[in-house]
């Protein structure tokens, strides 16, 4: 009879631990083939609030994002557009923009459910996605907790690299206005004394 039992107890091991791989392997379906398809370019944080980074190379949004939707169905996917779409499913969510440095790639962002909420503007969002839908996903008061103004990796890697940034010019020497002369202090005193 103890033998019996133990068989009964190893089989249902064995089928639970099945079912939770087949349930892990379902959720990253996604991932796993924008990992097997494109190469990685950048990696952003860690653990459960982490962004993976992946170029598309002469690839168009809707092509990849639908490529991506084929292989695993998202929750929700925004409507088609060629500079960015957006594919939610339960624990992630994937943004595919166009990459603005090269416009004949594509980036595709594979981002934790936290990363998205701990960075992504929920403004920005609500642009692509209900809001009923975010709600849902992140809760109704998602916008009363601290959050970011990110907006996409592409923006984000122009915006933090001075070289690329279309407003970053080439420091140049200080101008001085004839009228203006900068006040000088007390040494040691921090008070400040004005010159005439």
């Amino acid at each position: 009879m103890t033998g019996k039992v133990q068989r009964v107890q190893g089989l249902a091991a064995v089928l639970t631990v099945s079912v939770l791989l087949a349930g892990c392997g379902a959720q990253n379906a996604a991932e796993q083939a924008v990992r097997e398809r494109y190469v990685l370019e950048d990696v952003q944080g860690a653990g459960d609030t982490q962004q993976k980074v992946y170029r598309a190379e002469n690839r168009t949004v809707p092509d990849v994002a639908q490529e991506i939707a084929a292989n695993d169905r998202p929750d929700e996917i925004s409507k088609s557009s060629e500079e960015r779409m957006f594919l939610v499913y339960p624990n992630q969510m994937i943004h595919v923009q166009q990459d603005p440095e090269k416009k004949t790639d594509a980036l595709v962002e594979v981002n934790t459910k936290e990363f998205v909420r701990q960075h992504y503007d929920p403004s920005f969002l609500q642009g692509f996605i209900a809001a009923t839908f975010l709600s849902t996903m992140f809760g109704s008061n998602w916008r009363a907790y601290p959050h970011g103004s990110y907006t996409g990796y592409g923006d984000y890697r122009r915006y933090r690299d001075p070289r690329t940034s279309p407003t970053y010019r080439t420091p140049t020497a200080p101008t001085r206005s004839p009228s203006y002369t900068p006040p000088a202090s007390r040494r040691g005193t921090g008070r400040v004394i004005r010159r005439r």
